[in-house]
C-alpha cells in the first residue's frame, strides 16, 4: 500500500507540474503593443462613420476598444466599449468597420488580451467633420394599445391601435407584426402604420403582434411589448 501511495502521489504532483507549465506557456504580451493604423493621431474624417484599425498581434486572442468622447481623460460618454474575439476558425479581425458618430472630437484606444496577459492601450485623438445635422437618434418604443393583451375578438377585421411619442429630426414609421404563434416564428402578415393605427383582416387564431418604429436616418427602436389576442368570429 505504501508503495501504491507513493506512485499515485508522484503522479498527481506530475499532472499538477504539467498544469502549471501550461499555465506559464501563455505567451506574455505584456510588454507589446498594437500599432494602430487608421485614424492616426490628430486625423480629421469628413464623414460621420469611421473605420477602426489596426495591425495584429501573433499571440493575443481578443482587442478591446474603447472611443471616448472627447478623451479618456475628460471623458463625457463612452460611446464604444467592444471586444473583438478570435472565431471558431481561429480568426480575429483587426478592424471594426462603420462606427457612426457625430461631428466632434473623441479618443480611441485598444489593447490585446490573451488567457493570460494583457497589453498596454494604445490610443490616438481624432475628429469627425461631416454632417452636422446627422440624426442618431432612436425613435421611443411604441406602446401597443388596442387590441388590448388577452383580447378576444368577435370581427375578422381588427382594427390595431399604439402610442409612441415622435423625437425631432428625420421622418419616424412605425412597422407591426403580427404572428401565429408565441415564439414569433411564424409570420402572419407586417404592414406599415399609418397615424399610428393598423387595419387587416385575420382568420379564426390567436395572434401575437408588436411594434417597432424606425426613422429616414436608418436608427429602430426596440422592439414593443408583445400582445396576444384571439379572433373568434360567429
Amino acid at each position: 500500500m505504501r508503495v501504491l501511495f507513493t506512485i499515485m502521489g508522484l503522479a498527481l504532483f506530475l499532472v499538477g507540474l504539467t498544469s502549471c507549465e501550461d499555465i506559464l506557456e501563455v505567451p506574455d504580451i505584456s510588454g507589446q503593443r498594437v500599432e494602430l493604423v487608421a485614424p492616426l493621431n490628430n486625423t480629421v474624417v469628413n464623414q460621420n462613420t469611421v473605420n477602426l484599425t489596426w495591425n495584429g498581434l501573433a499571440d493575443v486572442d481578443a482587442y478591446r476598444i474603447q472611443v471616448a468622447l472627447p478623451n479618456f481623460e475628460n471623458a463625457a460618454q463612452i460611446v464604444l466599449d467592444s471586444l473583438i474575439v478570435r472565431d471558431t476558425l481561429g480568426q480575429i479581425a483587426t478592424g471594426l468597420e462603420r462606427l457612426l458618430l457625430l461631428n466632434g472630437g473623441y479618443e480611441w484606444r485598444i489593447q490585446g488580451l490573451n488567457s493570460g496577459f494583457e497589453t498596454p492601450f494604445t490610443s490616438a485623438i481624432f475628429s469627425i467633420n461631416g454632417d452636422e445635422n446627422l440624426d442618431l437618434t432612436p425613435p421611443n418604443v411604441p406602446i401597443p394599445t388596442s387590441p388590448s393583451d388577452g383580447a378576444s375578438l368577435d370581427d375578422a377585421e381588427v382594427n390595431f391601435a399604439w402610442t409612441r411619442q415622435d423625437v425631432s429630426g428625420t421622418a419616424e414609421r412605425d412597422s407591426i407584426f403580427i404572428f401565429k404563434d408565441e415564439a414569433l416564428q411564424v409570420l402572419e402578415t407586417k404592414g406599415l402604420g399609418a397615424n399610428k393605427t393598423y387595419t387587416t383582416n385575420l382568420g379564426d387564431d390567436t395572434y401575437f403582434w408588436f411594434v417597432q418604429a424606425f426613422d429616414g436616418a436608418g436608427n429602430e427602436s426596440n422592439t414593443s411589448e408583445v400582445f396576444e389576442f384571439t379572433v373568434n368570429v360567429p
